[in-house]
């Protein structure tokens, strides 16, 4: 697409590819579309590992632009699910190097956003915390399907059920399914 005709754009279609064509404009209205997410999406990690969300936002940002520039519309998938994803895991790998422990960070984002917002433990709840989503990480490894493992990681991760059923190219009511399986099966293992 030339770069002069990308200046009434209006769809995200049309910005991702303006903007991968050096169009700045479609860029910033991009950024601009998307930054409250990523922001709310920095806040609900923060509590976590003590990150500050401005520096755990910025990582967003930088996931965010990469996802502009390596969005392939071969993937069968929406923007908006693919650049989730992306910007998602960018702040993920910054957690992980300030949790030093890869895992149990993993572990750790396993509860609600509205949970984790509220939290503001102790060390030694902090402790207490991993250590039992420590014990769910080895349970899912050993009781879960192909299918739940998939999903559960993707949940992990953030996604939501649309976007967990748009990237694994399934039916939603599947991913419903697996999710409801994941749960009663985490409950029964007390």
């Amino acid at each position: 697409m030339d770069k002069n005709s990308c200046n009434n754009v209006y769809s995200e279609k049309q910005l991702v590819s303006c903007a991968k064509a050096g169009d700045s404009k479609a860029l910033s209205l991009l950024i601009e579309q998307y930054s409250s997410i990523i922001l709310k999406k920095a806040k609900s990690f923060t509590n976590i590992c003590g990150i500050d969300s401005e520096d755990l936002y910025q990582e967003g940002m930088i996931g965010f632009v990469s996802a502009v520039y390596s969005y392939d519309e071969a993937y069968n998938t929406k923007f908006s699910t693919y650049a989730s994803v992306v910007f998602t895991r960018k702040m993920l790998s910054a957690l992980r190097l300030v949790s030093n422990d890869a895992e149990n960070f993993s572990d750790s984002i396993l509860s609600s956003e509205d949970e984790v917002s509220s939290l503001n433990p102790s060390v030694e709840e902090t402790l207490l915390y991993s250590e039992e989503l420590s014990e769910i990480i080895e349970f899912s490894k050993t009781n879960f399907s192909k299918m739940e493992k998939k999903v559960f990681k993707l949940m992990l991760f953030g996604a939501s059920n649309q976007e967990i059923s748009s990237i694994l190219d399934t039916e939603p009511k599947s991913v419903e399914n697996a999710i409801h399986r994941i749960r009663k099966k985490l409950r029964s293992r007390s």
